[in-house]
């Protein structure tokens, strides 16, 4: 995963082993200016108010919270989720199942990515039909035992050889923020204990997001994986993730990647790379808040790609895939991403992630040219993507930076427009107007 934010980095002890664990120090740069004039402050003030009683969700938008697609949500919990709830007394490595109140919150039937068994797809049909194209989930005859050694991944020997290691964890938002890592380090032991029970202050829990306990550990030797899921060290960069009911991560995107479940039960919400989900990326919804505040209230036609993966399977996704995740039950799972991308769309979002770094490091003399790379690098992507609305909203605030207010008017009015949910870019547009 690639942030917009990069943070310095602070050694952390893991057993024998040093890891990085980022501090938070970000400098936000405020663009809610409000004008002395009696007309623009109004205009601002209006917009706050709407923006307000959208989010917290009051009688005039029942109707909508009310309707078919909640309803259906409500009702959908598929025979797997009986099956589980059912079954709460068989083994699942120590790990907790979803409670029931989860299941009728979060669970769904509802699965619109494809699905294959393993021993029936070949990898030229992967490499034909799926890779840079279309997710998929790929479900094994016995489960992660086709692929892994269940027994290293419960609770108990994660604990015993693992307890006193780091590992890093955060909410939806600031993984996102801190481009794909956690900022909060416990020991493994402490985490599954306490932490992994608890909440932060948005009501969220912590979700464990380490790009380094899996390298160190003796975990990589127990994959056996399908061709066309194969590791290359040179390549291929690694996430540990664990973490209880309704953590999960907000809304991303990156270069090409796998996601494999050892144990739980994760539901996944899927947009191309051509269109940004309803309301946003980073800083946008939570993904709890995104699910209860705008998914029901989505047409046909913005609704996601979505599916719940259950232990055992592993879910491909494509290069530039946006993705949101909520999880059902404690889950342990593994994924692999690629380091850099390669297709010519998301390699310009790397891109300006570069320069951004740059700048954000750069002497004053140094900036106009990394600017003018940034623009060029906008301009590239706006004619890639003319109906992406974070791109919209991402060129707006760059020249809302460099003082060009009719452009930057110009491009976010346009991601308003094409998201009636992008709340963030509903707080931008007001400030400009009351300018």
């Amino acid at each position: 995963m690639k942030g917009n934010n990069q943070s310095k980095m602070s050694a952390v002890s893991r057993g024998n082993k040093k890891l990085k664990a980022p501090i938070n120090k970000e400098n936000k740069k405020s663009f809610l200016t409000i004008d002395k004039k009696f007309i623009g402050f109004g205009f601002f003030i209006v917009f706050v108010a709407v923006i307000i009683v959208y989010l917290n969700g009051p009688d005039v938008f029942k109707y909508f919270k009310s309707g078919s697609a909640e309803s259906t949500e409500q009702g959908q919990v598929n025979k797997s989720s009986r099956a589980n709830m059912t079954g709460k007394k068989l083994k699942h490595g120590g790990w907790r199942l979803a409670d029931d109140k989860t299941l009728k919150e979060f669970g769904s039937d509802i699965c619109s990515i494809d699905v294959h068994n393993a021993d029936d797809l070949s990898l030229e049909e992967f490499e034909t039909t799926y890779k840079f194209k279309k997710p998929l989930v790929v479900k094994f005859k016995n489960g992660a035992k086709d692929w892994t050694d269940p027994d290293k991944w419960t609770v108990k020997s994660l604990k015993r050889e693992y307890g006193e290691w780091s590992v890093l964890s955060g909410n939806s938002l600031e993984i996102v923020r801190l481009g794909g890592r956690g900022e909060m380090a416990t020991s493994f032991s402490q985490y599954v204990d306490k932490f992994m029970k608890e909440q932060d202050s948005l009501g969220e829990p912590f979700y464990v997001f380490d790009r380094q306990f899996y390298n160190d550990s003796s975990l990589p030797k127990t994959l056996k994986l399908p061709e066309y899921f194969k590791i290359k060290d040179d390549v291929d960069d690694s996430i540990f993730f664990l973490g209880g009911s309704r953590s999960g991560v907000s809304f991303h995107k990156h270069a090409d990647a796998w996601n494999g479940v050892i144990y739980g039960r994760k539901r996944w919400f899927l947009y191309p790379s051509q269109r940004t989900p309803p309301g946003g990326v980073y800083p946008g919804f939570t993904q709890i808040d995104w699910f209860k505040k705008v998914y029901p209230n989505l047409t046909e036609s913005e609704r996601p790609l979505e599916c719940i993966q259950e232990d055992g399977d592993i879910l491909y996704l494509p290069e530039g895939t946006y993705h949101g995740t909520i999880n059902l039950g404690d889950t342990v799972a593994i994924g692999i991403q690629k380091k850099r991308a390669v297709t010519d769309t998301e390699k310009l979002f790397y891109e300006v992630h570069d320069v951004d770094v740059a700048l954000h490091n750069a002497q004053e003399s140094d900036k106009l040219k990394l600017l003018e790379t940034k623009v060029e690098l906008f301009e590239r992507l706006l004619q890639l993507l003319p109906e992406n609305a974070e791109v919209q909203m991402k060129a707006g605030q760059m020249y809302l930076e460099m003082g060009n207010y009719v452009k930057a008017r110009t491009h976010i009015e346009k991601a308003v427009k094409l998201d009636k949910h992008f709340v963030v870019a509903l707080l931008s547009l007001a400030g400009l107007h009351s300018q």
